[in-house]
C-alpha cells in the first residue's frame, strides 16, 4: 500500500482512465526496480477508502477536526506537500508539450527545492495531447532531463532508469 516516507514522487495528471492506466505502468515499472514510490493517485484512493492515510500525521489542527468530506481536500494538499519536502526524485508526466497546472506546480516547487525532475513526455496516448488547451505554465525543458516514451514498452526501462539511477543516486550523496 501507500507510504509517505518515500522518496520518489510521481506529478502526473489523473483525471482520465487513460492517465491513470499510464501512471499504473509506470509506477509499477518504477517500484520493480526497488525506487520507493508516492503517488498523489494512490492516496486519494486511500483516502477515500480507510479516511486517513497510514504512515502519515496531519497537524495537531487538522487531525482534531477529523478527515471527512468536507476537509479531504485539505488533508490531500498537506500529504502531498510533505511528500514532496521528502522526495529525492520527482517524475513528471506530460502530455504534448506543457504540463498541466498541478503538475507544474509540483515540479516548480520541487526545482525550488533544488530537487531533480525527471519528466516523461507520453506520446503514446495522443486523444490527451494538451497542449491547445492550456497557458504555458512551465516548459518540460526546465527540468533534468526529459524522456520521451517509447512505442515498444520493452524499451521504455531501458531509457528511463539508468537516468532514475543517476538521478535518485546523485540526490541521496
Amino acid at each position: 500500500m501507500l507510504r509517505l516516507t518515500e522518496l520518489v514522487y510521481l506529478a502526473a495528471p489523473f483525471e482520465r482512465p487513460e492517465e491513470r492506466a499510464f501512471n499504473q505502468r509506470l509506477a509499477k515499472l518504477v517500484r520493480s526496480y526497488n525506487y520507493p514510490l508516492f503517488m498523489p493517485e494512490e492516496a486519494v484512493e486511500e483516502l477515500a477508502a480507510q479516511g486517513c492515510l497510514r504512515d502519515w500525521q496531519p497537524r495537531p489542527e487538522l487531525a482534531e477536526q477529523g478527515c471527512h468530506e468536507g476537509n479531504l481536500d485539505q488533508y490531500m494538499t498537506e500529504a502531498c506537500m510533505d511528500s514532496l519536502n521528502r522526495a529525492n526524485l520527482v517524475i513528471a508526466v506530460f502530455y504534448g508539450e506543457d504540463f498541466d497546472p498541478l503538475t507544474a506546480y509540483e515540479v516548480g516547487y520541487a526545482l525550488g527545492r533544488r530537487t531533480n525532475v525527471v519528466a516523461i513526455q507520453n506520446t503514446l496516448e495522443p486523444t490527451l495531447l494538451r497542449s491547445g488547451s492550456l497557458v504555458r505554465m512551465t516548459s518540460p525543458h526546465v527540468c533534468s532531463r526529459v524522456v520521451i516514451t517509447p512505442h515498444d514498452d520493452e524499451l521504455f526501462p531501458d531509457r528511463l532508469i539508468p537516468i532514475l539511477n543517476r538521478f535518485y543516486v546523485t540526490h541521496k550523496l
